[in-house]
């Protein structure tokens, strides 16, 4: 006899003697973990029957979501980066405090794959991110690439004195001029993962810089992450630092 239920200590010695008691010897209780994972390695039929999942499915995606993403990687670091400055030893100090240096181009096209709009630019919803954009690259990471959002703009911060923080979204936020709050100039930077990016090319006869054509699958975006960084000062050695998200004003 195999019962399955979520079952606690008390009642699973519970179930065991009713077993007994009832002249059931050779009894098996199965928990909802136990039940979950059985269904997931002996009895993945089972699993598509009830609930439509396909375990094969998956895990073929996954395994060429890995490829194309380690292949995309290779193709990036060969044809985006330029490789003869960064082994220049005299130059690991410039590309440390600005990570952006050790591209070929120090602005990128952005495409979604749907769109069919390049060259021209159509008025887009408020909220509504535009179908191709030119933005700055700014360094790699260990998913893919990222990019300094709204550059030419810049973005402010507003840190409380116990360390909280925020982006400033209003002009006017009157806390500005607060002393219990100290204003950050700051960099949105944006994260693409490998695996968004479909396809590039180095540059096309409206603008001599690459074109990373990805899928817009997040949220109707790019990115796996948006967050900030402080402006760094390379005259004095200073990196960019990363804001903690732990301490921002919503948590």
């Amino acid at each position: 006899m195999i019962v399955s239920c979520d079952v606690s200590r008390a009642s699973y010695n519970y179930l065991k003697e009713y077993c007994l008691k009832n002249g059931i010897v050779d009894s098996e209780i199965w928990s909802a973990s136990v039940l979950e994972a059985k269904l997931y390695h002996n009895y993945s039929d089972l699993l598509f029957v009830y609930f439509g999942i396909r375990i094969a499915n998956k895990t073929k995606s996954n395994t060429a979501k890995i490829k194309h993403s380690l292949k995309m990687e290779k193709r990036i670091l060969k044809d985006l980066i330029d490789n003869k400055f960064i082994k220049k030893t005299n130059n690991y100090k410039v590309f440390l405090y600005n990570p952006e240096s050790k591209f070929i181009s120090q602005r990128v096209i952005i495409h979604s794959v749907d769109d069919e709009t390049y060259p021209n630019i159509e008025d887009t919803s408020p909220g509504q991110m535009s179908p191709w954009f030119r933005t700055h690259i700014y360094n790699t990471y260990h998913n893919g690439l990222e990019f300094w959002l709204a550059a030419a703009m810049g973005t402010d911060v507003l840190m409380d004195k116990d360390g909280y923080w925020e982006p400033i979204t209003k002009y006017d936020d009157n806390r500005k001029n607060n002393s219990n709050y100290k204003v950050i100039r700051a960099k949105m930077i944006g994260r693409i993962p490998y695996a968004n990016i479909v396809e590039y090319k180095l540059s096309d006869e409206y603008y001599n810089e690459p074109h990373l054509y990805c899928k817009f699958n997040i949220d109707e975006m790019p990115y796996e992450k948006i967050y900030y960084r402080s402006y760094g000062d390379p005259k004095k050695e200073i990196a960019d630092w990363e804001f903690d998200e732990t301490c921002t004003s919503s948590n």
